[in-house]
């Protein structure tokens, strides 16, 4: 009697491997990481840098973004649902894939569109987008306030301040409200 295992054994046991590891794989990325960055994400972060760049005292989030929107708000970390939802101002049912909501690195913009018919509903259309407070900006907000909010058309991100920075961290605080004209 041989007591070396079949190959047929050996790859069931090597799928097994693999599909155990896998769930294993998808938590560390989702809920470690914060999770994979979306294009719409890579866009706005790459423009905010040039924009920061610039050196102005506003930025105008609207040509920085291809995507529609009407309002942008900007949400601190460790937020509960329900403070997510007071902000916004409609209850938000995607909260639970906002994996990065719970680390402190990140703060959050959202970019809430009008709300449309779709084929199940009303829907209104959210872009959540992470924004690293080491990497672009760290977010600057009055105490006891979890998020603020601003339209489209009048809103923007302005720089409260510009500091002296160690090599790998931003010199720029931001805090979002009304641009100047």
């Amino acid at each position: 009697m041989s007591l070396k295992p079949s190959s047929s054994f050996l790859k069931v046991l090597g799928l097994l491997a693999i599909f155990t590891l896998a769930p294993g794989s998808m938590y560390l990325m989702y809920y470690r990481t914060g999770g994979p960055t979306s294009n719409k994400e890579q866009v706005l972060q790459k423009n905010l840098r040039f924009a920061f760049m610039a050196g102005t005292e506003t930025i105008d989030l609207a040509p920085l973004t291809p995507w529609p929107w009407v309002k942008v708000c900007a949400l601190t970390s460790d937020l509960t649902e329900e403070q997510a939802d007071a902000v916004l101002g409609f209850p938000y049912k995607d909260f639970d894939q906002l994996f990065w909501m719970h680390r402190p690195e990140f703060w959050t913009l959202v970019f809430i569109d009008s709300e449309r018919q779709a084929s199940w509903g009303a829907a209104t259309p959210v872009v959540p987008v992470r924004v690293s407070r080491r990497d672009l900006a760290e977010l600057a907000l009055p105490d006891g306030v979890h998020g603020l909010c601003t339209d489209r058309d009048t809103g923007g991100l302005i720089i409260s301040r510009r500091t002296d920075a160690p090599a790998g961290t931003t010199p720029v605080m931001v805090r979002i409200g009304k641009r100047a004209p």
